[in-house]
This record gives structure tokens, sequence and C-alpha cells, in this order.
């Protein structure tokens, strides 16, 4: 089996952080339309929790981020480094929605094949408990130790960086992380319909409106 771990760097550092601004010009709303990165043609993006875990499989469903124009945000604090082992870009970014006023601090990772290409994109909120490192003693997570799903995933060592899916469905006999992306990939519209309903209706319209309701006594001060 190939992991990503097994792939080495075939552009600069500054192409891959370039790369990963680029992801983020996607949701940014106020970020040039043209500003585009490279996918490959089997990209998938996880997301733990809070969020909602498999948001992103293949190149066409990435395109649905143009979406983030109907919620305008901004991405800010952007803060991205390259590294000589997968995933060869990480980055710490705030999103800030404009019309909520809420900012969320986002830890993000990027693997990529020997083309350039991004082929994984893993996310989690930059909060404590939440991180998969110990921010303090390594805040770019160095360490081998590191608890992350994208060099776990067989394939992602190929050239092409292509998932490989009987393996993952092999592996995820024995490993959790492995074993609800499996799950997902099997109906990844479905799994991104139900977790955007979980979401909203447990997490996001709550705070939502705790906020709003908050930010209107503030005003009427």
């Amino acid at each position: 089996m190939q992991f990503s771990a097994s792939l080495a760097p075939q552009h600069s550092k500054a192409y891959y952080v370039d790369q990963a601004h680029k992801y983020f010009d996607t949701l940014d709303s106020f970020a040039p339309r043209s500003s585009q990165p490279a996918y490959a043609s089997h990209v998938l993006r996880w997301e733990w929790p809070p969020w909602l875990y498999l948001t992103g499989h293949k190149d066409h469903f990435m395109v649905m981020d143009k979406l983030v124009v109907l919620f305008p945000a901004r991405v800010t604090d952007r803060t991205c480094r390259a590294f000589e082992v997968q995933p060869f870009a990480r980055c710490r970014v705030t999103f800030e929605f404009d019309w909520t006023g809420a900012r969320t601090p986002i830890y993000e990772e990027f693997t990529f094949n020997s083309a350039g290409e991004i082929t994984f994109v893993e996310v989690w909120s930059d909060a404590p408990g939440l991180r998969p490192m110990a921010v303090l003693s390594d805040p770019w997570a160095e360490d081998p130790a590191v608890d992350r799903l994208s060099t776990r995933v067989p394939g992602l060592g190929r050239a092409d960086g292509r998932y490989q899916l009987d393996q993952l469905k092999m592996l995820a006999t024995g490993d959790t992380g492995l074993a609800s992306l499996n799950l997902r990939l099997e109906a990844p519209m479905i799994a991104w319909a139900y977790e955007c309903g979980r979401f909203f209706f447990a997490d996001f319209l709550p705070a939502t409106l705790a906020r709003l309701i908050n930010r209107a006594g503030v005003s009427d001060t």
C-alpha cells in the first residue's frame, strides 16, 4: 500500500503555500473568483468535529465551495507554511462571517500528489481540545505521533495521489477514522446533507441566534 508519507516534494515551498492560499480564496467571498487551486480528480476533504466530516469528494464536489458567496465570509489572519514531509502545506486562518459577526479559527492541512495537485484536505478547529497537536510545543503538527487521517488513507502515496477504495475498506476494519471515511464514501452527498442538517440545527442555529440576540442587546444599550 502506498501512503502519503512516501512522496517527496516535487515543487518549491512557495508553490505549496500558494496552492493553500488559492484554496482559501475559493472560500473567501471577497477574493478573486479566478483564484483556483489545482485539485486532483479524486480529491477528498475531511473536517473533524464539530464540522461535517466528508465535505469534498472529487474535484466537481469542491466546485460547490463557490456557494460561499451566498453567505459572505472572509478568510483572514492567514499563516501558511510548507514542509518537506506530507502534508506539504499547513495553515492557520480565521473565517469571519459578515452576516453573523462570528470569527472561527481553523487549522488546515493539504496533501499533494507528484503533479502538485491537492489530493486531501484535512480540517480542525484551531481551539483547545480540537487541534490534533499540542500547540505550544508543536505548533505545526510535526510530531510523528500526530493523529491525522491523511497519512492513513491508502493510495495518497501514489504518483497521482488517488485513494484506493478496496484497500481503504480493508484497513477500515481496524481503524475508526478510516471506517468513518469509508462509510461516507458509499453515499457522499447523502452523508454531506445529513451532516449539514445535524450541524445547522444542533450547532450553528442555536449559536447564531444567541450571537445575534447578544449583538442586538449590546446595540440597544
